[in-house]
């Protein structure tokens, strides 16, 4: 009996034994589970700077962008060789927070979406001046802004010109029935300095001179410029008050110059104040301003408002809504104004070509037509029934960087145009000046010096060993890089500089990619908070990052994107 018992225990500790060894490898084998699971997690990196890995979603520590899911993008089974085609996961989309809208026809007639601000009318500006010369006493009107009624006293001034004139006017009086003619002139003198019938009558019947003369508006409306202060001494025909009349204003919005055919004189407007969005307001086409702002590629487009309960006030931001007929060339093809990504140069979208199984995106280069609202005319490039990427087409955009894909910032070089060694020495000065000012933005100097200097470098170049194709390229790109300096050489601060220098970059990168240069290596950088967070290129001639953009707030900001080499020609 006693040994059974012993023969029980030894088998109910085996079997125990047994099943904690199970359970101990089964865990072992979990944990190995998780731990492997972990290793394979999503890696977030940044668009930008790639250089940036992390295991949990948040911002860039360098740009401030927001990181985007990239290992489940370099682990794709079914990656497309199609260099412009872009394949996902379905848990990168997610991620990413990706969406697509369909391509649709638009209707007949579409609305240009346009913003601006309110000025007064010019026309309404009146100026009051003095008439003689004097010293102010008393001011009515002692702060600007102050409404006015027209007749209102505005000043009184002291005029040792306008005691004598009335002293001649009292003593040609006595004398008016020997000598009509001096009693007259001494009326008219006093008509000349805009006194009426009234005052003069009144100046004849004072038996002692009038010290002080009054001053009044001409007009009713705001006092715009107060130009005297009690004390001052003013000459005949300054001008001592500027008085605007607010009943009507005009409203000041900026076109593009695609749309600018699309506006015509007479067209009928909605805007709203930026801030009264709670409020419509209705107004005509008057004018359209005949010369294109080469710096913003805009045209100045003039409204007029009745005003006669002063809301609206000078300088305030509006946007306006114009419906205007749609352009014959525009096919009726309409997407949102999200989807699309814009270089300066080309734009394109991405287009949804995968299956549900397999996302994928393409991108397409597209040609624009106007804008209507928050929707985008597209002229080519996409067909009705396609789908866009709508939301997440930066994402989309920096992942195919990522993966080695064309983007926005990343396509095809172009093929160099053959050109002599001559011009390419020739221009050697001009890239050498541009560094130059690119060197004083990164100092934060300003380098309107440097702009001047460039400008006449190009000037001196010589077309020869250009014909044909490279010709007609470097007269364009010439213009534009003429029209960069300008904007450079007439900014009074830095930030209008830096403006213009991204312009003149794009132009000078344009020349390089069709002719190439004569020096060992020039680096391509690029800043993605540059040009208000849509980015932006920039040419240097050492490696390190040194950002002209942003100076030393920024200094380190960028990445070196490529490189043009003496062997590329």
């Amino acid at each position: 009996m006693k040994n059974k018992k012993i023969l029980i225990i030894i088998g109910i500790s085996f079997i125990l034994g047994a099943f904690i060894g199970w359970w101990v490898s089964s865990g072992g084998e979990q944990v190995q589970e998780e731990e492997h699971s972990h290793e394979s997690g999503t890696i977030y990196t940044c668009s930008m700077h790639p250089q940036i890995r992390q295991e949990e979603p948040g911002d860039c520590p360098i740009c401030g962008m927001e990181l985007i899911p990239v290992s489940s993008l370099e682990g794709s089974k079914e990656a497309s060789a199609i260099p412009t085609v872009l394949n996902m996961s379905a848990e990168a989309i997610a991620l990413a927070n990706i969406s697509t809208s369909r391509v649709k026809a638009g209707n007949d007639n579409y609305s240009l979406e346009l913003s601006g601000k309110i000025e007064a009318d010019e026309r309404k500006v009146a100026s009051v001046s003095a008439n003689f010369s004097g010293r102010v006493d008393e001011l009515y009107v002692a702060f600007t802004g102050q409404e006015v009624k027209k007749g209102q006293k505005l000043a009184r001034i002291y005029s040792p010109e306008l005691i004598a004139a009335h002293r001649e006017l009292l003593e040609a009086k006595k004398s008016q029935n020997i000598s009509p003619a001096l009693y007259e002139a001494a009326k008219q003198k006093l008509k000349q300095w805009e006194l009426t019938d009234e005052q003069i009558s009144k100046m004849e019947e004072q038996a002692d001179y009038q010290v002080h003369f009054d001053i009044y508006a001409n007009t009713s409306g705001v006092v715009g410029k107060r130009n005297v202060s009690v004390g001052d001494y003013v000459q005949k025909g300054a001008v001592l008050f500027e008085i605007t009349n607010l009943n009507k204003v005009w409203v000041i919005l900026d076109a593009y110059e695609s749309n600018i055919n699309h506006i015509d004189l007479g067209d009928q407007l909605v805007f709203s104040a930026n801030s009264k969005t709670d409020k419509d307001y209705e107004a005509k086409v008057t004018f359209i301003d005949p010369s294109l702002n080469t710096n913003t590629r805009s045209i100045k487009v003039r409204a007029e408002v009745k005003n006669n309960n002063g809301e609206l006030k000078p300088g305030m931001f509006v946007t306006a809504k114009l419906v205007v007929d749609a352009p014959k060339s525009s096919s009726g093809v309409l997407i949102p104004s999200t989807a699309v990504l814009w270089t300066g140069e080309r734009s394109v979208v991405y287009r949804e070509v995968g299956k549900v199984d397999a996302p994928a995106f393409e991108m397409v280069e597209v040609t624009l037509g106007g804008t209507s609202g928050d929707m985008q005319i597209v002229t080519g490039g996409l067909n009705i029934g396609d789908k866009v990427v709508t939301n997440g087409v930066f994402a989309v955009d920096g992942a195919a960087q990522l993966s080695g894909k064309y983007s926005m910032m990343n396509q095809t070089a172009s093929k160099k145009l053959e050109v002599s060694s001559g011009f390419l020495n020739n221009f050697e000065k001009a890239i050498g000046a541009y560094f130059d000012l690119k060197n004083k933005l990164v100092l934060d100097e300003m380098a309107r010096t440097e702009a001047l200097k460039l400008k006449g470098i190009l000037e001196g170049i010589k077309k020869e060993g250009l014909e044909g194709e490279a010709l007609e390229i470097w007269d364009s790109l010439k213009r534009e890089m003429e029209i960069a300096l300008g904007a450079i050489i007439n900014a009074n601060t830095i930030e209008g500089e830096r403006e213009g220098f991204i312009n003149l970059s794009e132009t000078f990168i344009a020349i390089l990619e069709d002719f190439g240069t004569s020096r060992d290596v020039i680096y391509k950088s690029y800043c993605p908070m540059a040009k208000n967070d849509q980015g932006a290129f920039w040419l240097s001639e050492v490696e390190t990052i040194k950002n002209p953009y942003f100076g030393s707030a920024m200094l380190g900001c960028g990445e070196v994107k490529g490189e043009f080499r003496k062997s590329d020609n």
